[in-house]
């Protein structure tokens, strides 16, 4: 098996070719898979996928071939889609699984005909492979403040009803699916889980949330069966059969998986887990998305503009416990010839400089991520982070003439660095985007206006680095030439330890919401 490999912005990534360059089509790989029985295959990968996940030593090999999450989860989807839980199939060995991942690696890819479209091939590479390598230290107590905290004190709370729909679609409650959640992560662990029967186990302040009917509530609403499965996956084909292996994967709304053959049938219902860590991503991350659809199809509520409201909160609620309310402002609107005008949504005042601030939900939508169409990839930049970039720099220029008076902690502050956050998680923003929000969307703007992009998860580690010292430490990466053009998570980790990553206040919702649980 050939490599090459190279670093950009700060991530190496390494492309693999299969053993003897061999190329290999989506149908050869169905055609293999199809050798082996369905629910032991899922199981074996479910259980390296937790064994990958628990090691946290990056590129996991066996012999001397690459495994992550990327592929397993690639893989689980065509052995679904190809295979079935015949008893007279044969049992997938490691050995086995590795011819598989081979195979992968030979299948064709754009770039290999659109070699002029890196940005398309940087995006596919972040969706298919870092997408299941993010942080997630800090979800638990990001969507306990959005989801209950903050969505309370909304002014149209009542109008989108969260409570109500997560009871809706999922039979729980919040707390009760973020519980759950994390029990059954853990539980799967050999690549599966069954629902919990011994209870004494546990305190009594959480045997309620594994009352019987919950944990069937909870298990109905992440799994689905194979023939559900293979109707999810076929909804999003790809263009062209050369982005076959960047489709859309089901696993991230179904991450359990209800065999057609109980492996065990004296034994209660099995939920096999090809990748377990998605359970917890599923009602965390995926919550936004699941309330999105449940909203758009049932009543057409307000749902995506409230939550921007309330992740705006949630950004300023993060600066005013990294840095001090006092030293944070919100936005307010000002007026130039009778056209009303936003300023940037927060400013951090320090040292007698500012850092002005414009949070966005999105810094791409599904289909640019899935596909890497430069066409999308642009409409996205113009409509998200670089319609953020725009606000900032015309905010300034209507400020240096004279278009905008503003308050008095703001009145002869010089404005040194500029930040827009995004709710998801795109990558190369500090690089190739930014590249081309400067180059091609926004010529007009100056080269001397520079901006950094972050996503709300790289935030609140930066915020447990920075802290008190947050212009000091974007002033330093803006200098370091080679640091700014890297996103932050990679600037961040090659300068810190994950344990000096951490977020005292997002450890203190996390440790009071457990600890009231006993």
């Amino acid at each position: 098996m050939s490599r090459v490999e190279g670093d950009v912005a700060g991530k190496n990534i390494i492309t693999y070719d299969s053993i003897g360059g061999k190329e290999y089509s989506p149908n050869d790989i169905g055609q293999y898979l199809r050798e082996f029985k369905l629910n032991d295959a899922l199981r074996l990968i479910g259980e390296l996928s937790y064994e990958i996940f628990k090691s946290n030593k990056g590129l996991h090999k066996i012999k001397n071939i690459p495994v992550f999450d990327g592929v397993l989860a690639y893989l689980s989807m065509r052995l679904i889609e190809s295979s079935n839980d015949d008893p007279h199939s044969k049992d997938m060995t490691v050995d086995d699984l590795l011819k598989a991942i081979d195979m992968y690696f030979g299948l064709p890819d754009p770039f290999q005909k659109d070699s002029d479209n890196l940005q398309g091939f940087l995006i596919r590479f972040g969706a298919s492979q870092l997408d299941y390598d993010r942080e997630a230290r800090h979800l638990l107590p990001r969507t306990l403040l959005i989801y209950e905290n903050l969505w309370t004190k909304s002014g149209n709370c009542n109008q989108v009803d969260i409570a109500n729909a997560i009871k809706s679609f999922s039979g729980l409650n919040l707390q009760e699916t973020l519980v759950l959640s994390l029990a059954f992560s853990r539980r799967a662990k050999n690549g599966f889980f069954r629902l919990i029967e011994d209870l004494e186990q546990y305190p009594d302040t959480l045997k309620s949330y594994f009352d019987i009917n919950k944990q069937k509530a909870f298990a109905n609403w992440i799994s689905c069966k194979y023939s559900d499965f293979r109707y999810l996956s076929i909804s999003d084909m790809p263009p062209t059969i050369d982005y076959e292996k960047f489709r859309f994967n089901p696993l991230w709304l179904k991450p359990a998986i209800i065999p057609d053959c109980n492996p065990k049938p004296d034994s209660s219902q099995v939920y096999i887990t090809p990748i377990p860590a998605l359970i917890y991503r599923r009602v965390t991350t995926g919550l936004y998305f699941t309330l999105s659809d449940y909203f758009k199809e049932n009543n057409k509520k307000p749902f995506r503009k409230t939550f921007g409201e309330v992740f705006q909160e949630y950004v300023g609620l993060l600066l005013k416990k990294a840095v001090g309310e006092l030293n944070v402002q919100q936005e307010w609107r000002y007026v130039v010839k009778k056209d009303p005008k936003d300023t940037p949504d927060w400013f951090v005042i320090q040292n007698g400089t500012a850092l002005l601030i414009e949070v966005k939900q999105s810094g791409l939508y599904l289909p640019a991520k899935t596909w890497g169409q430069l066409g999308d990839i642009k409409d996205d930049l113009k409509r998200n982070i670089g319609a953020g970039v725009h606000q900032m720099w015309k905010f300034e220029e209507d400020r240096r003439n004279g278009l905008c008076t503003v308050p008095d902690w703001l009145d002869g502050i010089e404005i040194t660095e500029r930040l827009v956050v995004t709710y998801d998680r795109p990558y190369f923003v500090n690089s190739s985007l930014r590249d081309e929000i400067r180059q091609q969307l926004y010529p007009t703007i100056p080269e001397s206006f520079h901006w950094h992009s972050i996503s709300v998860e790289e935030l609140e580690y930066f915020l447990g680095i920075a802290s008190i010292n947050l212009m000091d430490a974007l002033k330093e990466k803006r200098l370091d030439t080679e640091g700014d053009r890297m996103d932050f998570r990679d600037y961040y980790s090659r300068k810190s330890s994950q344990e000096n990553c951490r977020n005292p206040y997002l450890d203190s919702v996390y440790d009071s919401f457990f600890g009231d649980l006993g």
